[in-house]
């Protein structure tokens, strides 16, 4: 981008920081704390989301749908007081984020935020979306080893269902969930997961009995599955791109790139990742949705 369009950018920006309305959003930090002493559980919206609402953008994985853009506009609105609603700090502030980082999310409140304007809930405060993604676009990143380090406190000793894509294969290949007591695994669509959602709801709601914490990583779906589970009086965190994180963390990555094994939508030919044999990983998997 020329200096003349990062100057506009700017000057757009810190005039809509000034006359527009923005929402309260705790930091990361408080973030986990919140979710380390309590019993909430968290829906998170990103950049997807958010243009899942208005359907404004074709995401890739996942197709415009009117009644999960519907579902999605509640929730964002919602005053839970049993679910965590989390949305992007940098929405707030981009002080902590890279050049990257702080670029993106000064060009998404520019060109995008207005649309959002009338769905959010400015009476209550909001979480942060990107308590999950603690290394990538952070400037400084030499407190993500002990942010990660915390978040596994989440799930130390307890018994986890992870509901993901089939190509996702959270903590495969890593020791994201070493910690863990036991892990059981439904898969269902790595794309179009919402074509699957009733389905999905049944069947986590079913095996949780088992269970003393349900992950998801499923896009706009794992939004919408994490609130409606917490409204089941089930604990379900939509915990996103950490496993990626992870994995970039653990090799000290400085550009987003492929996992190999794993489906990693923002990077090209991040979803034609072939799938290694593991056979722990196999014995985990408890249940497959793939149809309605």
């Amino acid at each position: 981008m020329n200096i003349l369009r990062r100057t506009y950018l700017m000057i757009r920006y810190k005039l809509f920081k000034l006359l527009l309305p923005f929402p309260k959003i705790h930091t990361n930090d408080e973030t986990l704390d919140k979710l380390l002493h309590s019993n909430l559980s968290m829906a998170r919206f990103g950049d997807g989301e958010f243009h899942m609402i208005n359907q404004t953008e074709h995401l890739g994985f996942q197709d415009k749908d009117d009644k999960l853009s519907q579902r999605l506009r509640a929730i964002l609105s919602s005053d839970s007081k049993v679910c965590m609603i989390c949305i992007p700090y940098g929405l707030r502030s981009v002080q902590h984020l890279n050049a990257q980082g702080s670029f993106f999310w000064r060009q998404f409140v520019v060109f995008h935020y207005r649309k959002y304007i009338p769905y959010f809930n400015y009476s209550r405060p909001y979480y942060d979306a990107c308590v999950t993604r603690p290394y990538m676009d952070w400037d400084d990143k030499s407190g993500s080893g002990s942010f990660f380090a915390r978040l596994k406190g989440l799930w130390q000793d307890k018994r986890i269902l992870i509901v993901e894509g089939e190509m996702s294969r959270l903590g495969v290949g890593n020791d994201l969930f070493s910690g863990a007591a036991s892990i059981g695994r439904i898969l269902t669509l790595s794309q179009q997961a919402f074509r699957c959602y009733d389905a999905l709801l049944a069947e986590t709601g079913r095996l949780a009995a088992g269970y003393d914490l349900i992950l998801l990583a499923l896009g706009p779906t794992a939004t919408v599955l994490a609130f409606d589970l917490s409204q089941l009086g089930l604990r379900a965190l939509d915990i996103g791109h950490v496993d990626i994180e992870y994995e970039w963390f653990l090799q000290q990555a400085a550009i987003k790139v492929a996992i190999p094994g794993k489906y990693v939508n923002e990077v090209k030919g991040g979803d034609r990742q072939q799938d290694p044999a593991d056979q722990q990983y196999e014995q985990q998997i408890v249940s497959r949705i793939f149809t309605p």
